[in-house]
């Protein structure tokens, strides 16, 4: 879905002087990886551009920096003349204080909001959309737009970039790694992209508080071999009796396709009293944006999710029904 040409899209940036760029919250390699990139980009190029997320970087991605990023809607300046939203399709996503804020600019259609993202059936709409399900990663997108500006990338910026293909693909192995991908990760390291810090720190296993949580969240592992499916959970104890954090558990629905008989991966995280997120994955099995947009939520094909509120055996029963139809 696109109704803007990426020549557009750049004439649009260089017209303005002070940029918000927001990613949505729980943050993900691709979210930090391209506000960042995008964010140092014009930065460095005479455009004053500020990032917000509701959430702190992921200490997995602390590696990636960038200046003026803000977790509170208190630290946004004034006089911000064009919003960029990246790698999210529903202004939900940027949580409730940015969406009201989203909202109220969009009513008022003082300032522009452009939306550039590879997810499908977006539920946002402005004028300016720039989207690309067939992208691996939104990275992949804003190196496409940034190769039409004056100016090379550099090194900082490509590390960025790479870090969104890198984590949206783990690394090559999903079903999303075309040639795009890698054709832009080749132009990335030639631009100077550091892969070492980026492996050094994506696929470092971590302390052994994160090995004891992840083995309590194995041991709640169902299986289903009629549906191909493995599910595993966890509640709010596993956390705080290992002194861990959801980042710890990154990455569980991933690993669960790789073992034999298991194409769909779901991972059920408690966020509340009977509230639960869920993350589920695939490797071109079955359409899981479809699967989780009966739930509410959304996604890609094959890494998708939703939230849910009730009694996690109920949502269990309703995941095991709702594959079998």
């Amino acid at each position: 879905m696109n109704n803007i040409t990426l020549q557009n899209l750049k004439n649009i940036i260089l017209t303005k002087k002070k940029i918000l760029i927001i990613s949505h919250y729980n943050p993900d390699g691709d979210a930090i990886g391209s506000s960042f990139g995008l964010a140092n980009y014009l930065n460095s190029n005479g455009i004053e551009a500020h990032v917000y997320n509701r959430d702190q970087t992921p200490e997995y991605l602390s590696f990636l920096s960038t200046k003026n990023f803000h977790n509170s809607m208190d630290d946004i300046p004034n006089n911000i003349d064009l919003y960029i939203i990246l790698d999210f399709n529903d202004f939900e996503r940027s949580g409730d204080d940015m969406m009201l804020h989203l909202l109220e600019v969009q009513s008022k259609n003082k300032n522009p909001i452009i939306v550039i993202d590879h997810h499908e059936n977006s539920k946002i709409n402005v004028e300016s959309m720039l989207i690309d399900s067939k992208a691996a990663s939104t990275g992949v997108i804003l190196y496409r737009l940034l190769s039409e500006f004056e100016n090379q990338i550099d090194f900082e910026v490509a590390t960025c970039l790479m870090t969104t293909i890198i984590t949206d693909t783990s690394s090559f192995k999903n079903s999303n790694s075309n040639i795009e991908s890698f054709k832009v990760s080749t132009a990335l390291l030639e631009l100077g992209a550091n892969l070492d810090l980026i492996n050094k720190n994506i696929f470092k296993l971590g302390t052994i508080n994160k090995l004891k949580l992840r083995s309590k969240i194995h041991s709640t592992l169902i299986l289903d071999s009629n549906l191909k499916l493995a599910i595993c959970y966890a509640d709010k104890s596993f956390y705080n009796e290992t002194n861990t954090t959801k980042e710890d558990s990154e990455g569980i629905p991933n690993g669960l396709i790789l073992y034999d008989n298991v194409e769909i991966g779901i991972f059920i995280r408690q966020i509340g009293k009977d509230a639960w997120k869920v993350s589920t994955r695939t490797n071109n099995y079955i359409d899981l944006s479809a699967f989780c947009n009966i739930f509410g939520g959304g996604g890609h094909k094959n890494a998708a999710g939703f939230s849910y509120d009730g009694i996690l055996e109920n949502l269990i029963e309703e995941i095991v029904i709702t594959l079998k139809k």
